[in-house]
């Protein structure tokens, strides 16, 4: 039986969230900021807020040089080349736009527990202060247009996360492994406490803050190169979750499956969330507001990917006893934001773009009826209390129309050792093994992180997040020709698997979030619209400058190349097929006429 919680115990939890506390409060960034409903207070708190999740000291990430030269790795101008937004002038901040700093007490941690000099405290006020990233670092745009600036709060960035982690590891190994950087490193971080016993613990500290970046290294392995926009978030946090249970190297599953970072505005009014719905919004009416406390649970495991951490413990008691698990979330700071982002609404069309065509979009608009919205709701088709996303499962979807499975089938098919989680039951009820579907052993830790917070709150909230039924045992094994043929076959033809497919939501703002489909493949909506053959076959991601005519990012002067087809074949992950449904019946007027109309959603 679920345990009950009285909604007076409940609206107490609610009013006990504090605000954020931010000493930032800024103008609206930008030449041109996009209007999307939000104080100064809201983009403040959604730039600078820490949500627990800890990647280097801070003293470190100020001491920290480049690989091949000694300039700042927290230099603006380099963090930025990696697709961080610098944040407006009139902030005084010199992070980038999700550089949280956290402070917390950490005494108990272990991969962010370090101590690198005598005498150092780990107090919730005395702790030293971490470097880490927000929700923002990846669910913040900017587009330029011909000289103006704009910065969509809440869309898509065009982050490569991949070539952030990759130029901050070689930084840290070129500063252990080079006298001279080590040294100046050292004289930095140890200013006026450098002593012999001192850097001896800062070798030991960073030694073992190398030694969990190798492994997480090592965990993702993949061939796949994300470029700007894109991330397996999903598979980064899974094989983060097997980190935390002991698992090595040899256990990690490929992070081979990027997709673009979904854009928030009306999330909260979805029921399904992720690009394949594997998490549930659920949420608690009181008394002038909602309890998100199924958002709570998801963004609890986006802080495990992203540089959180959680101490996962054996079970003391019954077979299914979780009594709570340490960890670096900051629970009051995630219901906090979450709030923010019920309040933020989708983009329009900006006033620096050239004007919308009314009479083509009003053809548009018609034709978005007849051939697009039974999937993607306009808002007079929403209706209270029903979901307004369309699940569009893989087993019911035609060759024609299906977009890369990867990121889908990966979730559903990835399995790992339990180690200290073995014996517990997952989410579902079902006891794990010495081996279990890693999203369960997400959902598990999920709730055993927010057990050791909230109690009460969490244990009427661990249905709604990262499920997935057990799957039949089944051949996995690589075939001669496909070696992901046992994994294809089984995410293409079981049944009723709700993960196994994905999402259609609807398109406000959609001008704002390019490039299309969920893995990135398709730069602009008027590509979209055309037969699968016909889009590019490789197009470069990176620059910011926009294409008001297609609706995208230009597709030339950007840094990194997507290359989607290879001869007659579409590349794996990054494959630009699918999501036709009759474009090959569109007219060039016809495409003209839906993006003229998409423009005004």
């Amino acid at each position: 039986m679920k345990p009950q919680v009285s909604r007076p115990a409940l609206l107490a939890m609610a009013l006990c969230v504090p605000l954020i506390a931010s000493g930032c409060r800024h103008d609206d960034p930008g030449n041109a900021n996009v209007s999307q409903g939000w104080t100064k207070e809201n983009r403040s708190d959604w730039y600078w807020a820490t949500q627990g999740s800890r990647l280097i000291p801070e003293t470190w990430f100020a001491a920290l040089e480049q690989a091949g030269n000694s300039n700042p790795f927290s230099d603006m101008d380099h963090l930025t080349s990696y697709g961080f937004i610098a944040p407006p002038e009139s902030t005084g901040v010199t992070r980038p736009i999700g550089f949280a700093k956290d402070t917390q007490a950490d005494e108990e941690f272990i991969n962010t527990g370090l101590r690198w000099y005598e005498g150092q405290k780990g107090g919730e006020k005395t702790a030293e202060t971490w470097i880490g990233l927000n929700c923002s670092a990846c669910h913040t745009a900017k587009i330029t247009y011909q000289g103006t600036e704009m910065i969509v709060d809440g869309g898509p960035s065009l982050l490569d996360f991949q070539s952030f982690i990759e130029g901050l590891d070689a930084a840290l190994e070129e500063t252990r492994s080079d006298a001279d950087k080590w040294e100046r490193f050292n004289a930095t971080v140890l200013d006026g406490k450098d002593t012999p016993e001192n850097r001896e613990m800062l070798a030991k500290a960073f030694d073992q803050l190398l030694a969990w970046q190798r492994l997480t290294d090592e965990m993702n392995e993949t061939p796949v190169r994300y470029g700007y926009g894109r991330l397996d978030a999903v598979g980064h946090i899974l094989n983060k979750i097997l980190m935390f249970t002991g698992a090595n190297a040899n256990n990690g599953n490929p992070a081979n499956a990027p997709v673009s970072y979904p854009f928030l505005w009306d999330i909260w009014r979805q029921e399904r969330v992720q690009w394949n719905g594997v998490a549930a919004n659920s949420r608690l009416n009181l008394p002038g507001d909602t309890l998100e406390y199924g958002a709570l649970g998801r963004n609890t495991g986006e802080v495990m990917g992203v540089f959180g951490e959680v101490l996962i413990t054996p079970n003391q008691g019954t077979i299914d006893t979780i009594t709570g698990y340490t960890s670096s979330v900051k629970v009051n700071n995630l219901m906090r934001l979450e709030q923010i982002i019920q309040v933020l609404d989708a983009p329009k069309w900006p006033d620096a773009f050239p004007a919308i065509d009314t009479d083509l979009a009003a053809k548009g608009e018609t034709l978005y009826r007849q051939k697009c919205a039974s999937c993607h709701l306009l808002p007079d088709m929403q209706e209270e209390g029903k979901p307004t996303e369309r699940m569009i499962p893989f087993e019911k979807t035609s060759k024609k129309n299906l977009t890369d499975i990867w990121m889908a089938c990966n979730a559903y098919v990835y399995q790992g050792p339990t180690g200290p989680m073995n014996g517990t039951k997952d989410n579902a009820g079902n006891v794990m093994g010495e081996t279990a579907t890693v999203a369960n052993m997400l959902g598990a830790t999920v709730k055993g992180a927010l057990l050791g917070s909230k109690g009460d709150l969490v244990k009427e909230a661990i249905p709604t997040f990262f499920g997935i039924r057990l799957r039949p045992e089944v051949d996995l094994a690589p075939g001669p020709f496909d070696p992901r043929a046992g994994e294809r076959s089984t995410c293409m033809t079981e049944k009723d698997v709700l993960v196994l497919g994905y999402k259609a939501r609807p398109l406000d703002g959609i001008w704002a979030t390019a490039p299309y489909l969920h893995n990135g493949s398709v730069p602009n909506l008027y590509e979209l619209l055309l037969p699968a053959e016909e889009r590019s076959r490789s197009f470069t991601v990176g620059n910011h400058e926009y294409d008001p005519v297609n609706v995208g990012y230009v597709t030339t002067g950007g840094d990194f190349e997507l290359v989607t087809r290879q001869g007659n074949r579409v590349v794996e992950a990054d494959s630009n097929a699918g999501h036709d449904y009759g474009a090959e019946g569109f007219s060039e007027e016809d495409r003209r006429a839906l993006v003229e109309f998409m423009k005004s959603l």
